[in-house]
């Protein structure tokens, strides 16, 4: 008879530790992410926090900062708020796998380049560096996937577009900043 009683509480006591790891990992709702490639790549720092509202969506904004290294990349910062819908989970989890997400975003600009001055009576005028810098608003789309482990620990690639609708008049000269590019891998953790 204990043997048997004995036998009953084990297997009752494994089964609601089993459930309460699958209920914990449902139960992480939130997400931070750095984004690794464009770290590498142009010396940017990204930052994601994203809000987990349901297993089908989420919601959360990205923050990007200029890293300070002198670069071709022109954004000096970029707020990106976003929505983003899962499809294709199979899996009793919460939002991963494919994503297709809308974007705003807000960022600032700067660049600058050279004027030489000639004239006829002397060779060369030194040259003079001009610097602009504006602020544009935006919208985009874009499509990822995204894997989570039980421990928390999520990877998700990024490849998206938008288009900024005001304030894309840096230089018109040289640089067109009526469209723009959201992408990268990002890389964090689900609490």
């Amino acid at each position: 008879m204990l043997k048997k009683l004995s036998a009953i509480l084990l297997l009752t006591l494994s089964t609601s530790v089993f459930a309460q790891e699958e209920d914990s990992f449902l139960d992480k709702k939130h997400e931070i992410k750095l984004d690794a490639i464009e770290l590498i790549a142009v010396a940017n720092i990204e930052f994601s926090y994203e809000y987990l509202i349901s297993k089908y969506s989420g919601a959360g904004i990205s923050i990007t900062f200029d890293g300070g290294k002198e670069s071709d990349d022109i954004i000096t910062w970029a707020i990106t708020p976003f929505y983003r819908q899962y499809f294709f989970n199979r899996q009793e989890k919460r939002a991963q796998g494919l994503f297709a997400e809308g974007h705003l975003n807000v960022g600032g600009f700067e660049d600058y380049y050279y004027e030489f001055t000639y004239s006829v009576d002397s060779e060369y005028q030194p040259e003079t560096r001009v610097e602009n810098s504006t602020t544009a608003f935006g919208a985009g789309f874009a499509l990822g996937y995204k894997w989570a482990s039980n421990n928390g620990f999520v990877i998700e690639p990024l490849l998206g577009v938008g288009r900024n609708l005001f304030g894309s008049e840096l230089n018109d000269d040289y640089i067109d900043l009526d469209f723009y590019f959201r992408g990268g891998i990002q890389v964090g953790y689900r609490f």
